[in-house]
């Protein structure tokens, strides 16, 4: 048995922490730029494999600890093959795994992208990645389609088939103006992204695996940025009939949400596994044995209630229903509900929970 999850690991970064100077600059003549580097004086890791410990951090070490303890929901094992959105560079999920996951994880894969922030998206398999193929050049009419990639790798599992994911990390709603672009516009241009790459992904599975697209083992899976029924993910979510949701499929609407909004107290799902049918079947097989999909929220933090000001969490949090809820006659979609946000958390979170583990929890499965 073989388990699997994606994860958003939120800001998972390297970040080299400069004294004056890069490393390695005798002449001292980098100083200014390096106490300028993205106007916080650090910059992503360099001098690979030979990091002096006093000099870099992995956001931070409390935090990554805990990363691995979320990922170990459900069977008490780090997932064999994990698939990450929000990681830095090669050399952070390498620090990643040796420091923090305990040389859990043999092989890896990134591809640095084009966005701003610096975050991609990562592979870390304890099984052999065979083939890997990147989009982050796809472009349309000139343009760049994917800003983190769509990776696809393909895992050889010990029965001796093959998976192959499709790690996504689709454009943000979050848009602020910029070039003179209200607002209103900004949002509008992301969301026409948004949905360009959902297309874009679609096309790459169909033409990968034509001809057989209810037999072969892959996957779909990423932080989406968008709830199901949104015309952004459209093509995959609705408009997709080879790719099976592994949420919908396991979890009723309620308690399928993945993502918690801190600063409007509100949880939704934007992140995914979309899985073939004979993928599906596998994990289905897999749950009639007791390993039932999880979606691990302990690493989520909460909005302490601001009339008390007391630090445990709230009993209740707003969850925003989508189309996949029933309308009623008039068709108007139900209102927002509110739900139980009362679970425990990790300690550390209890005692802040302005520093989770992610403001997004795993969805790991088992095939």
């Amino acid at each position: 048995m073989v388990s699997l999850a994606s994860f958003n690991a939120n800001n998972l970064f390297l970040r080299y922490k400069f004294q004056s100077s890069y490393p390695g600059d005798q002449s001292k003549k980098s100083a200014d730029e390096a106490s300028e580097a993205l106007g916080l004086g650090f910059l992503p890791g360099l001098k690979f494999r030979n990091f002096p410990r006093q000099n870099f951090i992995i956001w931070d070490a409390y935090r990554r600890k805990m990363t691995g303890t979320v990922l170990k929901a459900g069977d008490k094992k780090l997932p064999d093959i994990l698939c990450l959105q929000e990681v830095e560079s090669m050399a952070a999920i390498r620090l990643f795994n040796s420091e923090i996951l305990g040389n859990h994880y043999t092989n890896f894969m990134l591809i640095d992208g084009l966005d701003d922030r610096l975050i991609d998206v990562a592979i870390m398999s304890t099984l052999p990645i065979k083939d890997v193929r990147s989009h982050v050049d796809d472009k349309k009419d000139g343009k760049a389609i994917f800003s983190r990639d769509c990776l696809e790798a393909t895992i050889e599992l010990p029965d001796g088939k093959d998976l192959t994911v499709f790690i996504n990390h689709l454009k943000s709603k979050l848009a602020m103006p910029s070039g003179g672009k209200s607002k209103k516009q900004v949002e509008k241009e992301a969301h026409e992204k948004r949905r360009l790459q959902a297309e874009t992904v679609r096309k790459i599975v169909r033409d990968r695996f034509r001809g057989e697209l209810d037999t072969a083992l892959y996957c779909v899976l990423g932080d989406f940025n968008d709830t199901p029924t949104s015309p952004s993910l459209a093509p995959l979510t609705l408009n997709a009939s080879f790719l099976h949701s592994v949420v919908d499929e396991f979890f009723d609407p309620q308690d399928r949400y993945t993502y918690y909004w801190r600063s409007k107290n509100r949880v939704s799902q934007i992140d995914y596994i979309l899985a073939s049918k004979a993928l599906l079947q596998r994990i289905k097989t897999q749950a009639n044995k007791g390993a039932r999909p999880v979606i691990p929220r302990e690493g989520l933090s909460f909005k302490p209630s601001a009339k008390t000001g007391d630090a445990l969490p709230p009993k209740f949090t707003f969850f925003e229903p989508d189309e996949t809820f029933t309308k009623d006659a008039k068709g108007k979609a139900p209102e927002p509900v509110t739900i139980d946000f009362n679970f425990a958390r990790l300690p550390g979170i209890e005692d802040d929970p302005t520093n989770p583990v992610s403001d997004h929890a795993p969805v790991k499965v088992w095939l």
